[in-house]
């Protein structure tokens, strides 16, 4: 047996994995609502809300990851009229910073498991 044992990467991936959903559940109980009221005039974001709004913590977890999507990626959103950019430039950067970085972890997290799935030799 050559190397590090398949299941040993998987766990140093999954582990932080569930520590940063955990982490992104807390935020999203404790502060979706004032999220939500920063951005107020967006269509997106108020759609969101209404479609998940008796979905408990889980929509409280998507409708945070949506609005960190908006405030990663503005222009997709302001090019369909979805967002009002003024107020996604008011968005505090502080809040900003939190919700997008809790979005590249998870992107990074979820791409090393994946490459750690291809990279392992086939069992022959």
């Amino acid at each position: 047996m050559n190397g590090i044992h398949p299941g040993l990467i998987a766990g140093l991936i999954i582990v932080p994995m569930v520590i940063a959903l955990i982490v992104q559940a807390y935020v999203a109980h404790k502060y979706t609502e004032r999220f939500e009221a920063l951005l107020a005039n967006c269509a997106f974001v108020t759609g969101n809300k209404t479609t998940f709004q008796y979905a408990g913590l889980m929509g409280k977890v998507m409708r945070t990851g949506l609005i960190s999507m908006v405030l990663a990626m503005p222009g997709v959103f302001m090019r369909r009229g979805l967002i009002d950019l003024d107020e996604v430039k008011r968005f505090p950067p502080r809040l900003k910073r939190l919700l997008v970085t809790q979005l590249v972890i998870h992107i990074l997290l979820f791409a090393a498991l994946i490459i750690s799935h291809y990279a392992q030799p086939a069992n022959i």
